[in-house]
């Protein structure tokens, strides 16, 4: 990384963090989209800030975005739940199947590494339906979710699950 890096990164913080403060001004939720592995990680470390600075008191004001196609999204969204629980921020989650699929997996051939999407559909579903009721399970009613899917079973699981809660 160069100083023209580092300018361009400052000048994308003080950006979000003006439009965060116009939104917040507003009570306006914000949603942080996931994208490419290639650059996921800054955007979802940046959401992750966001989230634990403005998801306080009883709003969720940053809705991250998870993609249940890549295998660390298993171990991720349980972590992020923990660290809600442990640090008091509320915790803000749009829960998404993936989109990139078969961008990833070129990639990852094209560059010689394993590729971080799921080999099956299934391990897909199974890791998105994992997820959704493991944030529901330990959802307060001060955090929210977004479960961003067309699946029928997915929403009848989510359906049965907010159900049998205390979540209003």
């Amino acid at each position: 990384m160069d100083a023209s890096d580092f300018q361009k990164y400052q000048y994308f913080k003080d950006r979000t963090l003006a439009f965060t403060e116009y939104a917040a001004e507003r009570n306006t939720s914000l949603y942080v989209d996931a994208e490419q592995t290639f650059i996921q990680y800054g955007i979802e470390s940046f959401g992750q800030q966001l989230t634990h600075k403005l998801n306080q008191g009883d709003r969720a004001m940053i809705m991250n975005g998870y993609q249940c196609y890549t295998k660390r999204t298993q171990e991720l969204i349980p972590m992020e739940v923990a660290c809600s629980q442990k640090f008091g921020f509320n915790l803000g989650i749009k829960l998404i199947r993936g989109a990139y699929m078969n961008e990833e997996r070129e990639l990852a051939e094209a560059q010689g590494y394993e590729s971080p999407i799921w080999d099956t559909l299934e391990e897909t579903h199974t890791c998105y339906n994992d997820n959704m009721t493991h944030i529901i399970s330990n959802m307060s009613e001060r955090d929210m979710i977004l479960v961003a899917s067309h699946n029928v079973d997915t929403v009848n699981i989510a359906t049965n699950l907010i159900e049998d809660s205390d979540l209003k």
